[in-house]
């Protein structure tokens, strides 16, 4: 087998760049306004939290992109932290769904986790793959149990 190579897309780096064009300028304002008049509640408190959404919203970009698999090989994969994983040690993979109509029960797939004996794990989030109908191919062929769960 040669090198399988994930195709992430970088729509979501480019949009929370976007965001941060408007949240970090509208936050950092809001907070030195509160700091200059004497430590204003309201403001302070909206820049303060402007701030903080913008960090917890980088750190799960920034998360979900490093458990994410780089490629897979003949030895493992390998994801985009730089950890590898040998197949030797794969336990199962479980395709989290989630129901996106209460009314019609429409089922669509949030991530795949290919989950290893040592408790870590990969993940496929079909969003960010743009090449995802081959690597889910290749997925479900690995010779593990495959499961899914409702998230």
């Amino acid at each position: 087998m040669k090198r399988l190579e994930v195709k992430t897309s970088k729509l979501q780096f480019i949009l929370a760049a976007l965001l941060g064009l408007f949240l970090v300028p509208l936050g950092s304002f809001s907070l030195v306004n509160g700091l200059l008049k004497d430590f204003a509640p309201v403001p302070l408190g909206i820049g303060l939290m402007l701030l903080v959404t913008y960090g917890a919203i980088i750190w799960l970009v920034r998360r979900g992109h490093a458990r994410s698999v780089k490629y897979f090989s003949d030895e493992g994969l390998a994801r985009n932290d730089g950890r590898s994983f040998a197949w030797a040690d794969l336990n199962r993979v479980v395709d989290q769904i989630k129901i996106t109509s209460i009314a019609h029960h429409t089922k669509a797939l949030w991530r795949t986790e290919i989950q290893f004996k040592n408790g870590e794990s990969a993940w496929l989030i079909p969003m960010r793959v743009s090449n995802f109908r081959e690597v889910s191919e290749f997925v479900r062929a690995l010779p593990c149990e495959h499961t899914e769960v409702i998230v």
